[in-house]
């Protein structure tokens, strides 16, 4: 396919045909990481791979006005990379399948990259429901946590839920599990019902009557946002619900972890 002559270099004589293709502009396509060149100038880069990539962006290679459009066809996630140069950007530097933009460089060390087409923002959520590490993906440097410690639970001598937590990079954020109902429930017009699992319910006690009428706490509920370190693991604890007490004791629930995040 013929594609636009430009750069054009002095006292050149260009043909009809060339003057017709001048807005086609020259592609690369690349199947795996790359590192943009002086010759990039003015064209197209499309990354086409199943597996994450990056492109990255260097100083002393592009002027100040030059741009260089940049898309992803692939499965893969491509992130735009500051190297030695600074990208900045209002949107997202991660490309998903469909997505891409227009890196446009106000100096020789600094581009800016104005994402379009494609969703260039995706929310994703992972749910623990135990305890476990979350990694976060490349380009990812920011994750917003829904945190559900344990419920209590009831019975003589019942347990307090377990705290549920994340450890961001910042500092470890917290949510305290429910106090437990320490009182008997031997009478045969009453007995206790467990807090369901992943629900940081309180275990209940029920009368004969079909009321409730001794509760032990429910798990506190927190949701905070925290800075993440792309592929450093972190650490999410689930809190278990509070032990049965005695005689006729139940559990609380078991709480869980809900982590979002954009790519």
């Amino acid at each position: 396919m013929a594609t636009t002559p430009y750069p054009f270099v002095a006292s050149q004589v260009l043909t009809a045909d060339q003057l017709n293709n001048i807005a086609l502009v020259p592609v690369a396509t690349k199947t795996v990481s790359y590192v943009l060149t002086a010759a990039d100038a003015s064209t197209r880069v499309t990354m086409n791979s199943a597996s994450a990539t990056t492109i990255t962006v260097n100083t002393a290679l592009f002027s100040t006005g030059q741009s260089v459009w940049l898309q992803n066809i692939g499965t893969g996630v491509c992130t735009v990379t500051a190297g030695t140069a600074t990208v900045t950007t209002a949107g997202s530097l991660a490309m998903p399948q469909y997505g891409g933009g227009n890196l446009y460089f106000t100096s020789a060390s600094a581009a800016i990259f104005f994402p379009s087409g494609g969703a260039s923002v995706i929310t994703k959520v992972e749910r623990f429901t135990a305890s476990g590490t979350f990694t976060p993906p490349t380009g990812v440097t920011y994750a917003v946590a829904y945190i559900l410690a344990g419920g209590g639970g009831g019975g003589s001598s019942s347990g307090t839920g377990g705290t549920s937590s994340v450890a961001f990079a910042g500092g470890t954020i917290s949510a305290t599990g429910g106090l437990p109902a320490n009182a008997t429930s031997s009478s045969t017009a009453a007995y206790l019902i467990a807090g369901t699992a992943n629900s940081g319910q309180s275990a209940k006690t029920l009368g004969s009557s079909g009321a409730f009428f001794q509760l032990a706490q429910d798990g506190a509920l927190i949701t905070a946002g925290g800075a993440v370190t792309a592929g450093v693991g972190i650490t999410v604890t689930v809190g278990a619900g509070g032990t049965a007490g005695t005689p006729n004791g139940a559990a609380g629930g078991t709480g869980y972890v809900y982590i979002t995040y954009e790519v």
